[in-house]
């Protein structure tokens, strides 16, 4: 099972983001989700919980291009099911995290990603990884897909 939010500190995303990433924001079309320690939220013994912050990135070409493992979510901020499937997404941020970074854009505002990757239907993901082509995820051949199958494709992929 998946969660979210936790007590207990996985592997941290560390400071290899933070020069494409801003301030805490859940309305900006560019965000990434990054596990580490919620503010000012603690335990009874006072250890930080920690979870998925959304961090604006305030440099997507350079992210894009950092090296770094992404997942990057597609969503359209005009579909109400969003929510769900984000809250899933969020979960799988939290579940792989120290193993790649997951970004979320607003399909909305990243037309020019959609063509890119020849994306006519969201949501959508995309594996980038350095020195390997990157791999869409192909949400509109199926006719109906969970976030199992998006996990199954990152463990075909070699993510596990």
């Amino acid at each position: 099972m998946l969660c979210s939010c936790s007590s207990k500190q996985q592997q941290s995303t560390g400071n290899s983001l933070d020069s494409y990433l801003g301030d805490y924001s859940y309305s900006e079309n560019a965000v990434c989700m990054v596990y580490e320690a919620v503010e000012d939220e603690v335990d009874d013994n006072g250890n930080p919980y920690y979870g998925i912050q959304y961090r604006e990135i305030t440099d997507l070409n350079g992210l894009l291009a950092s090296g770094n493992t992404l997942v990057i979510y597609f969503y359209s901020s005009m579909d109400t099911r969003s929510a769900e499937i984000t809250a899933a997404v969020e979960d799988m941020a939290q579940y792989y995290s120290g193993k790649f970074h997951v970004i979320m854009l607003d399909s909305v505002d990243h037309r020019e990603l959609l063509e890119k990757y020849d994306i006519n239907a969201v949501p959508e993901f995309v594996l980038i990884r350095a020195g390997q082509p990157d791999q869409v995820f192909g949400s509109g051949s199926y006719e109906y897909w969970t976030m199992n199958d998006v996990i199954l494709w990152l463990q075909e992929n070699g993510i596990n």
